[in-house]
């Protein structure tokens, strides 16, 4: 089975009050948990922009989105869950978990650029996208 980069998207937000600890510990402790575990291969992390194409109403203001290279992304996440249970990834107080919205996604298409595209018909840049099996 070939590996497949999926990007992990979490939404979240702090618990009242601890907005800087919530920074210090998922721009710190977090990532470096989460990149020890195979699978994980890198992570950024995100504020929502105060302009959204679309207007907005969530709590949740910040984002972390991270990579992930596996062809077994149930093992990848089973070890999250491992590791959040038995406290080898730590978890923080400062971070609410009760307001968390977390999706996966893999590719449907290969990236494409502007400047790939730039000049190209619509099926020329079809073309260029491919399908899902394609993208790397």
């Amino acid at each position: 089975m070939a590996r497949t980069r999926y990007r992990f998207m979490v939404l979240s937000r702090p618990t009242a009050g601890n907005e800087q600890r919530y920074l210090d510990w998922y721009r710190g402790q977090h990532i470096h948990d989460l990149l020890r575990i195979e699978g994980f291969v890198a992570a950024q992390f995100f504020r929502l922009a105060d302009v959204q194409y679309v207007p907005v109403s969530l709590p949740q203001r910040y984002a972390m989105i991270w990579e992930i290279e596996t062809d077994d992304l149930a093992a990848v996440f089973a070890r999250v869950h491992e590791n959040l249970r038995t406290g080898a990834t730590i978890r923080s107080d400062a971070f609410d978990w009760e307001n968390v919205i977390a999706l996966t996604v893999e590719p449907a298409s290969r990236r494409v650029t502007a400047t790939e595209a730039r000049g190209k018909s619509p099926d020329e840049v079809r073309a260029l996208a491919g399908t899902g099996e394609q993208a790397a």
